[in-house]
């Protein structure tokens, strides 16, 4: 009841966090986009509160819509004030490649605001590819060609990261942060060895890497030893309001 209640007013309730993609100095270049609830009573909620309810009840394109639109305005904003060198991520869900016309949907939202698609990013898992492979790979091939810069999310969870790479084009690997959460210190030892491998490949394929997840100022040195120059994650900060980016960072 709450979660159908709150999609009647999502407009009033959702907002946008956005959490830093960062250097190894902690100069932001941009940032991921991510929804909070504002629940009257229980006060600011995180995704894994509601989203899997509303991707069940098929709602979760309205929010994922939402957010793109929230995104692209700030982005226009920033622009007409300078600032056009950040950028902003955003996500796509599986089932907005069902729900929405995905390509004119964000052709559309780009050319009303009059940004640069490139710095509207567009964060896609392996699981969302590899759900209609064939369908999935034109639209995103579409997407490229106008200018979205694609950025493969949870790179390293899935069972077919390596075969993602070989039949698809990508711009950027979002590295999993599963990589760097381990108890033991043998698993973490060959952790940042296949992280070390991930870095090193996508050099030779000529992609961006950002690391999710850091939370260390060791994981940062050894990252950028490895060649990883984009890093995310509550090392540097958590999610935080657009307002607060915008005055620690720009």
């Amino acid at each position: 009841t709450g979660v159908i209640a709150y999609m009647e007013r999502y407009e009033d309730y959702n907002i946008m966090y956005l959490q830093p993609q960062v250097d190894f100095k902690g100069i932001a270049r941009g940032a991921e986009a991510l929804v909070r609830w504002r629940h009257p009573v229980k006060g600011l909620l995180s995704p894994a509160v509601f989203v899997d309810v509303l991707e069940k009840a098929g709602l979760i394109y309205k929010i994922d819509k939402y957010m793109w639109e929230k995104a692209a305005a700030k982005l226009k904003e920033w622009k007409e004030l300078g600032k056009e060198q950040y950028h902003i991520s955003v996500n796509i869900s599986t089932k907005d490649f069902y729900l929405v016309d995905v390509y004119e949907t964000f052709v559309d939202i780009v050319e009303r605001n009059g940004i640069n698609p490139e710095k509207l990013k567009l964060e896609i898992t392996e699981t969302t590819i590899m759900d209609n492979f064939e369908r999935n790979i034109k639209i995103i091939k579409r997407l490229q060609d106008y200018g979205f810069k694609i950025e493969i999310d949870d790179f390293g969870s899935g069972y077919s990261s390596f075969n993602t790479l070989k039949d698809m084009d990508v711009d950027v690997l979002k590295i999993d942060m599963g990589f760097l959460r381990t108890s033991k210190p043998e698993n973490l030892e060959k952790s940042m060895s296949i992280l070390n491998m991930i870095i090193s490949l996508s050099k030779t394929l000529g992609l961006s890497v950002v690391t999710e997840g850091v939370e260390t100022k060791d994981q940062v040195v050894k990252l950028t030893q490895m060649g990883c120059r984009i890093y995310q994650g509550y090392y540097f900060s958590k999610p935080i309001p657009v307002e607060e980016f915008e005055k620690r960072y720009m």
